[in-house]
Parts: structure tokens; sequence; C-alpha cells
């Protein structure tokens, strides 16, 4: 009997242990972020495209009245644009056939969208997610990765906001 506990318990442990992100629903938001109607946009730095779009977003969304004055707000909801620098990669390639070495390497860069939620009252943190966007060479293509992780930013807050307390 003892054996027979100890297996389950190990397939048990197996089987959390194999558990992917898509298996664990999201937390819903505070209830103070779900129930606020008023909420003022502020942008943490970073990308004036990325607070724009997001601006957009939420207006569009029409949850929240987006106001002029922390003051009246409910929450002060920021958002912030910075790139995280990890090292760098470093790796060679030989050419079998002249027999040389060329040693390459790559900045390792993270270009990240930060949102984070306070109370307007107490200035607290309430809530923050980081949305990371996909490195891109040319202008154009990080600008719409910009675009494209500050409206991701707002899907994940409507789910949220969605779910039942």
């Amino acid at each position: 009997m003892h054996k027979e506990v100890s297996l389950c318990l190990f397939v048990l442990i197996c089987a959390a242990a194999g558990q992917s992100r898509r298996h664990i629903p999201p937390a819903p938001l505070p209830s103070v972020v779900v129930n606020a109607k008023k909420v003022f946009l502020t942008n943490g730095g970073g990308s004036d495209l990325a607070y724009d779009t997001f601006y957009s977003e939420i207006k569009k969304w029409g949850k929240y009245e987006v106001i002029g004055s922390p003051d009246d707000a409910d929450l002060i909801v920021e958002i912030s644009y910075h790139v995280e620098h990890g090292g760098a990669r470093v790796w060679s390639t030989h050419n079998h056939y002249n027999g040389t070495t060329q040693v390459h390497s790559a900045q390792l860069v993270d270009p990240q969208l930060t949102l984070t939620i306070y109370d307007a009252k107490t200035k607290n943190s309430l809530w923050e997610t980081i949305d990371h966007t996909r490195g891109a060479a040319r202008q154009k293509n990080r600008e719409k990765e910009t675009i494209n992780s500050a409206g991701r930013l707002v899907d994940e807050l409507k789910t949220r906001a969605a779910l039942p307390q």
C-alpha cells in the first residue's frame, strides 16, 4: 500500500511539473481595477508611439473614462517602453575549405512594454504586466512591433477585466 501511495504521488508531481502556461488560467484583476470608472493615462517614457497606441486602444475599448488629471482618477495607468540589454552572444564558424575561423557576436536585447496600474489615491501598484516585443532591424518594423505590443497589453487587460472575481 505504501508503494501505491508513493507511485501516485510521483505521477501527480510529474504531471504538475509538465504543466505548460496554457493550462494555467489567468488570475482576475483586483476588484478596484475592474470597478474603476476614471483613469489617468501616463507615459512612463521610452516611446510616444507606444503611449499613443495604448491611449487610442483604451479610448476605443470604452470601459474607462480617460481623464486629464490624476487627482480626479480612480486609477493611474502607466505605459513605459525600455530595452533590456543582456550582454552579447558570441559564436564562431569554421571554413573547412580554406581553414579559416570567423568569430561573430550579436548584442542580446529585449525590447519590452510595461503596463503598471496604480491606485490613484494611495499610489500603490495594483497590477503590472510586461509584453516583450519582437526585435526588428528596420525602423518601420520596430514601429509595427511597438503598436502590436501596446495592443496586446490592452487585450490582456480586457481579458483579465472580464474574468469573474
